[in-house]
């Protein structure tokens, strides 16, 4: 006797609305689909160096790509081996998990921490930042640690500020930069900005899979980092930049053997990037995220359960949306789209509340990477059907409310 089938209407491409890893487009797929070079040959040198300068170019600035064989959490590492040593003080700045994730990290390396912490709904002032550097007369604050986009929180803290703040106490302290949720998604310049190491990864809006990951390294903070280790012994050798910066061979820029598919794919997604045009990849990000904004606001609205958890529009990221259903559990609507839609929502994290039901009432949306509007508009049209299935109080018309966002938009781009 044959065993009766459950009906799912998802049997077409399954899409990740999570926020990272972001959706791997075809042509990185195919460019990744050969077999391993010779990693001794020519091909896979000219490949990282082309990755290198691409990664450096997009960040706008003069500075030298560092790879490794990472995720986010690995270059958080190499950046504080390569810059600090233990009982060094350092401020960092956080504006969710992934902030205070961070800060365990510097903890467990011995670092001196004074933790700035605006919790999980609200960025950073920068004049918290110059209040706390003037205080530092003996100028003992080595670095300081800050998250552009947390993905937790989804807040997007304005780093341009952040040097501007250091710049008037005039103090020496290293600025070290998470961008690895806002990189491809958000604008960021490195040397305008006066950012000396951005940290960064493949898995998000570089439109890769996980597993290569990046510090983009400045002049000033190459060279504070090797007169550091000229002194004192690093930390790690694995994390040692220097030789990955100057190397003898290839095979010191990884420290050993190249992950040679994860480039040629890596290459492909920056070849699509700047086919795109870089202003226009921050602008499609503007307006995907915009669209998410007012379909949540209206879902919400007389008496819907849904809120955006940063009100302030210009503190939210263009990458990741974070959502309350507050009151409700939001675990069924999720396992509900991701089985019968196709689609995976982000689960919430660090939320805690009971207010927030320990943290299920809390979901996120990814609009990151390779993205378009009928896949932004199918996300939302499910969380519609969604909230309806499982009745959660909504405001119908959300994906009309999206629609509409976008044709005003392209139209002020148009004009």
């Amino acid at each position: 006797m044959s065993t009766k089938k459950i009906f799912k209407l998802a049997y077409g491409r399954e899409h990740l609305a999570i926020p990272g890893p972001s959706n791997i487009p075809q042509r990185v797929l195919q460019a990744m689909n050969r077999p391993a070079p010779n990693i001794y040959g020519k091909e896979i040198e000219v490949v990282t160096e082309k990755v290198r300068e691409g990664i450096s170019k997009f960040a706008n600035t003069n500075g030298k790509t560092v790879i490794y064989v990472s995720n986010g959490h690995g270059v958080w590492e190499a950046a504080l081996a390569n810059l600090f040593r233990p009982s060094d003080k350092v401020l960092l700045c956080s504006t969710g998990h992934f902030g205070q994730s961070w800060g365990i990290i510097a903890k467990r390396l011995r670092l001196e921490l004074t933790h700035l912490d605006v919790g999980f709904n609200s960025i950073i002032d920068p004049n918290q930042i110059e209040k706390i550097l003037k205080n530092d007369k003996s100028k003992k604050i080595k670095g300081i640690l800050a998250v552009h986009t947390d993905t937790s929180s989804s807040s997007r803290n304005k780093i341009q500020e952040f040097r501007e703040a250091i710049d008037v106490t005039k103090h020496p302290a290293i600025l070290v930069v998470d961008a690895i949720a806002s990189f491809g998604c958000e604008r960021i310049e490195m040397d305008p900005w006066g950012v000396d190491v951005l940290i960064t990864a493949s898995q998000k809006g570089l439109m890769t899979p996980p597993g290569l990951a990046y510090c983009i390294v400045n002049e000033h903070a190459q060279d504070y980092s090797k007169t550091l280790n000229n002194k004192d012994e690093i930390t790690s050798p694995y994390w040692d930049w220097e030789p990955r910066l100057n190397p003898s061979r290839f095979y010191d820029i990884f420290s050993g053997t190249a992950p040679t598919n994860l480039l040629f794919g890596q290459l492909e997604a920056l070849n699509m990037l700047i086919e795109e045009g870089r202003e226009n990849v921050f602008n499609r990000h503007e307006i995907l995220s915009g669209m998410v904004w007012a379909c949540i606001d209206h879902l919400g609205s007389d008496g819907g359960a849904l809120s955006l958890n940063i009100k302030n529009k210009k503190h939210r990221s263009n990458a990741v949306t974070t959502i309350f259903s507050k009151g409700f559990d939001f675990g069924k609507v999720r396992e509900w789209i991701s089985e019968q839609g196709g689609v995976d929502l982000g689960v919430g994290i660090g939320f805690s509340s009971r207010e927030l039901l320990e943290g299920r009432s809390v979901f996120r949306i990814g609009h990151m990477g390779y993205l378009n509007p009928h896949m932004i508009l199918g996300v939302l049209s499910l969380l519609e059907a969604g909230l309806e299935k499982e009745n959660i109080p909504f405001t119908p018309g959300g994906v009309n409310a999206a629609t509409e966002l976008m044709v005003k938009k392209l139209r002020s781009k148009k004009n």
